[in-house]
């Protein structure tokens, strides 16, 4: 009798505890996706412009491209293969400079974008692609994954991926099916505006990005 409540007690106890690890993933996911990246800018434009079953295929591109991160991710910190420290701070500099570019980029030329909306037309791998070969995307995901506590645990890591990808799946519909509910109420130069914001914010992204690693 007692071994069959130690053993329920300890099955109730793991399961909160994979739980927690997956609510956490969750947590952090939605906060690190809230920055006004390349791939949310995309998505919100290409939802006002395209409506919303197209701002759907687009969000499972980038859902599919996540998940391919997060577990190339997993298995790099899980063999013990993470980039070297001089590599990484490197390649995020690199990150920080496209993503500043691109933003002024965006600010000041915001046609930029309509013209590579309109030539979408498979928009799930357009996506997928988009999002696989955005600058800071491998780079984002293994230095959130090795700032976890558990970062030598493969099995904790693959838990709070999931609770990654799971807020991954939230996120990016809801932001698509956001952007084309309102894109009917967007004059075009709502539209020129929405460019010119989202590009100073991922330009502020990538000086924040540059002065971190600088420091």
């Amino acid at each position: 009798m007692y071994t069959n409540i130690r053993y329920t007690c300890g099955t109730v106890s793991g399961t909160l505890y994979v739980m927690n690890i997956v609510l956490l993933g969750i947590g952090i996911g939605l906060v690190s996706l809230l920055a006004p990246g390349p791939v949310n800018l995309t998505l919100v434009q290409y939802g006002a412009r395209k409506g919303p079953q197209p701002a759907l295929r687009g969000a499972v591109g980038v859902v599919g491209a996540d998940s391919m991160l997060g577990l190339t991710s997993v298995l790099i910190l899980g063999a013990g293969a993470a980039l070297p420290p001089r590599v990484f701070s490197t390649t995020q500099l690199v990150a920080a400079g496209l993503l500043i570019g691109l933003g002024a980029l965006l600010a000041l030329r915001p046609s930029t974008v309509s013209t590579s909306i309109d030539r979408m037309h498979r928009p799930t791998r357009a996506f997928f692609l988009l999002t696989s070969l955005t600058p800071t995307a491998l780079g984002g995901w293994i230095a959130m994954l090795a700032a976890m506590p558990f970062a030598t645990d493969v099995a904790q890591l693959a838990l709070f991926t999931i609770g990654v990808l799971i807020a991954s799946s939230l996120w990016h519909p809801m932001l698509g099916l956001t952007a084309s509910a309102l894109g009917a109420k967007l004059t075009e130069g709502g539209q020129i505006r929405l460019s010119q914001i989202g590009g100073l914010g991922m330009a502020a992204l990538g000086l924040a990005l540059m002065a971190n690693q600088l420091t």
